[in-house]
Parts: C-alpha cells; structure tokens; sequence
C-alpha cells in the first residue's frame, strides 16, 4: 500500500543504510538536545532565561539541518528545491512545498482574523448590517485561497493541473472539465456577494429617497433577477455554450409550458401591479375576503407574506390581492374607528350609560384620547335601550384585544352603579273567557 502511494524516487529514497542511520542519530541526538535544553534553561517566569533557552533550540535545529546536509551531499538550495519523495509518482513533496503550505496557511490565518476585525469595525462604522459583511468577508477569503493554492499547484507540479484539466463529459463542441466547474462556480458565489453588497447601497439609498420597504425590495428583486439573467448569458458565452441558440430554445420551451404556468404569470404580473400601484404595502394591516386579518410582513414579485392575529405565517398569492375583495385599514392612515355595541334595561338613566361609556374608553391605553370618542343611542329594541360606543385605536391588528378590554370596563362600570344589561324576554298575557268544550 505505501509503495503504491510512495514512489521510489526524490532523495530520500537515494541514501544508503548507513546514511539512514546517520540521520536516525542526528534525529535522536536533536531530540535529546531539545529535551536538556528546556529541563536546563526552561524558566517561564524569567524572561531572558527564556530567550536563552529558544536561542539555544534554533542552533540546535540549525545543527541538525547542517547534519542533514552534510549526510545527504546537498546544498542548500538542492535540499529546498528537490522533492524528497514522490506521492503517486506525480506529485513531488520538497521542502520548499512543505515550507509554502506552512506559510500560506499562516497567511490565511493571520488574514482571516485582520479581514473579520477590519470588516466588522467597517459595517458598524457605516451602520451595514453584519450577514453582508460576512458575506464580503467569506469572498475576499475565498479569494485569498484561491491565490494561495495556486501557489501550491505550481509547486504541487502537474498532477492537480492535469486534473483540473480532464475532461468530465462534453455538449457538442463544449468541454466540461473540474477547471470549468471550478470557474461557473466561482463567478456565481461572486455575483451572489457582489448583489448582497449592492442590495445594501440600494436599501439605504431607497430609504433616503422615502421608498417604503416593500416597494424598495420588489424594485430590487427585478432588478437582481435581471442582473442574474444577463450574468448567467455572458457565463454560458465564455465556456463556450451559444446563445443565440439557447435564447431559441428558451423560447420554444416557454411557449410550451406557457398553459401550465398561467398562474405563476397571473401572480407575477399582481406583483408588479401592488408594487407600482402601492395597494398594500409591508406593516399595512389587511382583511382577505375569507375573513382572515393580519399584518403584512413582506411583498414578493410572485408572494406576500402576513402575520395573522394567531402569529401564524400565511403565504397569500398576489392574484388574491388584485382579483378578491381585501380591506386594507391601513391604507390611508393607521388609525381607524371601531366600536362597541351594549344594551341597558328600560327605566336607566340614559346619560349616566352615556357618561360610563365615555369612562371606560377614556381609561383604556389603547384607545387614542386625542379623537372624538361619542356615544349614540342607537335605537329602542325589545328589551333593551341600544348605545353604541366609537373610539379610535392605533394599532388595527389588535382591534378584538382593544374591544374586550372595554367589555370588562364597562361590565364594571355597569356592576358599580347598578346599571342592569338586560337577556332577552318577552311577556305573555293569556286572555281568558274561553270555555272548556263538555
């Protein structure tokens, strides 16, 4: 198995037994040297001790590759430049590649902590989120990588660059090898990160220029998907692949799923038309015609995304907000008006009812004090004196929460001054005179 993988070449596999030997002394005696050193020398608490003492292990090291040398017959430059071994009879370890792997993994070490810090210090800086720094910084490291393993395929001799140059199959005229994997892969992780570092220029420029949120985010998607589009065509055009012939293919598949994505259109085209007409918007608070209320929390190109009273995500298709019947109460402005239906039993003092009501919709939080909040007398009814009490609250989405708060207030209210609500009942007058038949 290790002479399989171990080819019989590089200097190590050119010395005699006695020179192995040598060098098994010299690797003991460097040991036992290094171990004496720091029983003798070794004294963290004294700093020149210590620099003693690492002095003392560099000659020691120094000695031992002088040894090396001395045994082997090479030079300096012959020892760092030829490979000691041969991996699979291609790929030849030297020093010199064993030195550059040491030293580029430092470097990407030391680069990886100076990048993270020097981002994170940049985005708090000018207040950009930290998921595109990080993004920013995986791709400069990437990079980085890249550089530094390159250096390593020229000293790593042709085995990897073969390799990446092997053919995996083929279209045509167009050769698919590892190196054009490896390419597509890159240029799309890098338009990934280049559009995350777009999409926060723009948010922030959207926001200067008074864009709502969902406006500012539908624009961007068009304009990311177009950017994709355009990237993906010149991608294909530089490995090779014609486009004029894949623009002609596209369109014959178009037109042949065209019947069965008639409703993604339908729903992509009610995107564009929310977006550029501003029928709702992201916080607005909205009642589908299947009754369900709830907060919206995102407006998709194809999907919008509401948060109901339950907290539960609800993924609406934009056709239901262009062909069905919606109620936005957030549409012109936050606040909106509701009310509170209560009936008092005949023979109460109606102005007291009206002056409880008044109270318990001025004590509660939610009820805003700065509107009109009146009370009407909306009708007689058959066992009660029917008021009806309007207030005006902020928040829509919590309407129900609001209208049970002023149930128990007024039930209170009602209790403490001896007002009665009333149950249903109707009187029966039997009317007598009638005889029993014999």
């Amino acid at each position: 198995m290790i002479e399989s993988v171990l080819q019989n070449e590089g200097w190590l596999f050119q010395l005699d037994k006695i020179q192995y030997l040598q060098m098994a002394g010299v690797a003991v005696l460097t040991i036992v040297l290094w171990l004496l050193s720091g029983r003798f020398f070794g004294n963290d608490d004294d700093e020149g001790t210590s620099v003693v003492l690492w002095i003392l292990r560099l000659v020691v090291l120094l000695l031992a590759f002088i040894s090396v040398l001395f045994i082997a017959g090479l030079s300096v430059v012959e020892f760092f430049s030829m490979p000691v071994v041969v991996i699979f009879d291609e790929i030849p370890i030297s020093p010199l590649l064993v030195v550059t792997v040491i030293v580029g993994i430092y470097f990407l070490i030391f680069t990886n902590t100076f990048l993270k810090t020097s981002i994170n210090r940049f985005t708090k800086k000018i207040n950009i989120e930290s998921k595109a720094g990080k993004q920013v910084h995986r791709f400069f490291m990437f990079f980085l990588f890249l550089i530094v393993a390159g250096i390593w395929l020229k000293f790593a001799g042709e085995f990897l660059i073969d390799f990446f140059g092997e053919k995996l199959f083929s279209f045509g005229d167009i050769r698919i090898t590892p190196g054009v994997l490896f390419y597509v892969v890159l240029v799309l992780y890098g338009i990934a990160v280049a559009l995350r570092i777009i999409e926060v220029i723009y948010t922030r420029q959207a926001q200067r220029k008074g864009l709502s949120s969902g406006q500012s985010k539908s624009l961007f998607q068009i304009l990311k998907y177009l950017i994709w589009l355009v990237a993906v065509l010149l991608l294909l055009d530089s490995i090779g692949v014609s486009i004029n012939m894949l623009i002609a293919g596209s369109a014959a598949l178009l037109v042949g799923l065209g019947f069965g994505i008639q409703g993604l259109f339908n729903d992509f085209v009610s995107g564009l038309v929310i977006l550029f007409e501003g029928i709702i918007k992201v916080d607005d608070v909205v009642e589908l015609e299947s009754g369900v209320v709830g907060r919206v929390l995102e407006v998709g190109l194809r999907t919008s995304k509401i948060r109901t009273r339950d907290n539960i995500i609800m993924i609406v298709p934009n056709n239901k907000f262009v062909s069905d019947k919606v109620i936005n109460w957030s549409y012109n402005e936050s606040r909106t008006r509701f009310s509170v239906d209560v009936g008092v039993a005949y023979g109460s003092d109606v102005r007291l009812v009206e002056r409880l009501l008044l109270e318990a919709a001025m004590e509660c939080e939610d009820v805003i004090r700065d509107d009109e909040t009146i009370v009407l007398f909306t009708d007689f009814g058959d066992s009660s004196l029917d008021f009806r009490l309007l207030f005006w609250i902020e928040d829509v989405i919590f309407v129900e929460r609001v209208r049970s708060k002023l149930r128990f207030a007024i039930d209170a209210k009602f209790r403490e001054h001896h007002v009665t609500i009333p149950f249903p009942q109707r009187d029966l007058h039997l009317k007598s005179g009638f005889e029993k038949d014999v």
